[in-house]
């Protein structure tokens, strides 16, 4: 079952909205699963393969509970199968708020909380959100999705009772598929008549039961399903509303690009199959639903298209860079032996740097540094560094930049992209340097993005449009040159590698938000530049709209 990513709606501008909304998207949690069992029978379910009818020990939640709090999880949430059949149910909700955890959330059917003796128990407990699962607008079309006759208004009583209390935050969240789509505008209205003001919208992805028994019945078209999100998309722009599109593919999102699901998001859906997973990894045997039909119509698939060619490189060993991410204490995880041309160090400082490069394979070196202090001095009369050739040097302040850029050498001059060093090249280098080179990462907050990112479109307009400065990382649409457009390549990231050098799952997946979660427009499908080009941050996007993508033609 999904959790929701609940918050008490504030009211506030957009910008307050979208604080808000990635503040909850990124709060520490513990998601600790009480059953695999439901008394719902969802013909949708993505967990269906793990319900065997049986409860988690009380002793191992109450464990996991407590692994939670001491690493910093602050929001608790009880999931299943159903959690609130589970026996000990209230208890957990107890030591959760005993723990010190400030949220304890439910994702729950709803039913139980029908008998006012139970939901005041849990209440009373310390149960602080509860996420009803609503999956219809009237109780035939809920019940026949739900499979059991009746559930619509076992839960509606519960939902009415929570909201007439006044302590817990209440939401609903709805897996949209074909059964309901078309009822989605009467749900939301019915819902917030009831006083419920924040929705979280689950598009459904071939997993469970949603494949195995409903893919004919359950898949829709979104292309025809568009004037019932149009409504919810249009309801989300009211100040008191909240509204998650969860798992729905981001193109279709355009023009409410804040709206696609937080990168983050991403680290709760990989949790969820991370046994299968560390099979792929580990013994080479992909996840059970990677498969043409199945992929085509998943959220995940961009993730898991970058983990298998990773795994292919690792296996034959081919990458054109090897690039080591230091920590601040020097230590970064061990890549193993490697073919690499290129070392790429990214580090604080070039002590760091050096230090972490010895021993290391690579015929030229790449640094990416917060400082470069004390380079000069170190550089041989021949270019290279303990050995090697410098090859680039990769900055972000415009300090550092200038500096790099006084030096003598045949080493290029990265300048990364944001707001201010993009001003400062406007204003100190109006004539592109021989050595220089632009590019652009990631940044995994939008709020980031939208308070350091540079406007990549405004800048390679007004910035020496007819000089050939080359491009790292933006798209040709963008640049307005493609031939600047230098081609990705294949790198071993450290990042994405445990302490004992072999590929977790979770560093990659953060990693893969960083550098390769990208994204296009529907229209970019005219570009003559498609099949090359992999588009844009999508966290850019998320700033500053698809409508900067346009096709070349």
């Amino acid at each position: 079952m999904q959790e929701s990513d609940a918050i008490l709606p504030g009211g506030g501008s957009e910008a307050d909205k979208i604080a808000e909304k990635e503040s909850a998207a990124h709060e520490k949690r513990q998601w600790v699963r009480l059953t695999s069992y439901c008394n719902n029978r969802c013909t949708f379910c993505l967990d269906s393969a793990a319900h065997n009818g049986t409860f988690v020990s009380r002793r191992e939640v109450r464990r996991q509970i407590m692994d939670g709090r001491s690493q910093g999880a602050t929001r608790l949430i009880l999931s299943g199968g159903e959690p609130t059949i589970h026996p000990n149910f209230v208890e957990f909700v107890k030591l959760g708020r005993q723990l010190g955890y400030t949220k304890v959330q439910t994702v729950t059917n709803g039913r139980l909380f029908s008998y006012p003796k139970f939901l005041a128990a849990c209440l009373d407990a310390g149960l602080s959100e509860i996420t009803f699962s609503v999956h219809g607008h009237t109780a035939k079309v809920h019940d026949a999705l739900v499979g059991v006759q009746g559930a619509y208004e076992e839960e509606l009583e519960g939902l009415v009772a929570a909201l007439s209390d006044g302590r817990p935050i209440v939401n609903v969240d709805v897996c949209l598929n074909r059964g309901n789509i078309k009822g989605l505008p009467t749900l939301l209205d019915e819902m917030m008549e009831k006083g419920v003001r924040e929705f979280d919208l689950l598009h459904i992805i071939p997993f469970g039961r949603a494949f195995d028994e409903g893919k004919t019945g359950l898949f829709y078209d979104i292309d025809e399903a568009m004037p019932s999100i149009q409504y919810a998309l249009e309801l989300s722009k009211r100040p008191d509303v909240h509204i998650w599109f969860n798992r729905f593919p981001p193109p279709y999102l355009e023009g409410h690009e804040e709206l696609i699901q937080d990168p983050y998001k991403l680290g709760d859906e990989v949790r969820g199959r991370r046994e299968e997973y560390d099979r792929w990894i580990d013994q080479g045997i992909p996840i059970s639903c990677r498969a043409p039909e199945r992929c085509s119509r998943c959220y995940l698939v961009q993730l898991c298209g970058s983990l298998e060619a990773h795994l292919a490189s690792r296996q034959a060993d081919d990458f054109e860079v090897l690039q080591v991410q230091v920590a601040a204490d020097g230590a970064f995880s061990p890549p193993g032996e490697s073919k690499a041309a290129e070392l790429w160090i990214r580090a604080a400082d070039l002590g760091s740097a050096r230090k972490a490069a010895r021993g290391l394979p690579g015929e030229r070196l790449t640094l990416e540094l917060e400082s470069f202090a004390g380079l000069a001095e170190a550089l041989a009369p021949d270019g290279t560094l303990d050995g090697r050739p410098l090859r680039a040097a990769y900055v972000a302040s415009a300090g550092e930049l200038d500096a790099l850029l006084a030096l003598p050498g045949e080493f290029e001059v990265g300048a990364i992209l944001g707001a201010e060093l993009a001003a400062h090249l406007m204003e100190r280098w109006p004539e592109p340097p021989a050595r220089l080179v632009l590019a652009a990462r990631g940044r995994e907050r939008l709020t980031t993005e939208k308070e350091q990112g540079a406007d990549l479109k405004a800048f390679f307009e007004a910035y020496a449009p007819d000089t050939k400065v080359p491009v790292e990382g933006v798209p040709a649409c963008l640049v307005g040159d493609p031939e600047r457009i230098r081609p990705r390549r294949r790198t071993l990231t450290t990042a994405s590698l445990d302490g004992a050098g072999r590929t977790d799952i979770f560093a990659f997946t953060g990693q893969y938000i960083l550098d390769d979660y990208l994204t296009k427009s529907h229209r970019c499908s005219e570009c003559r530049l498609n099949d090359e080009c992999p588009g844009a941050h999508i966290n850019y996007v998320r700033a500053r709209g698809y409508s900067q993508l346009q096709p070349l033609k």
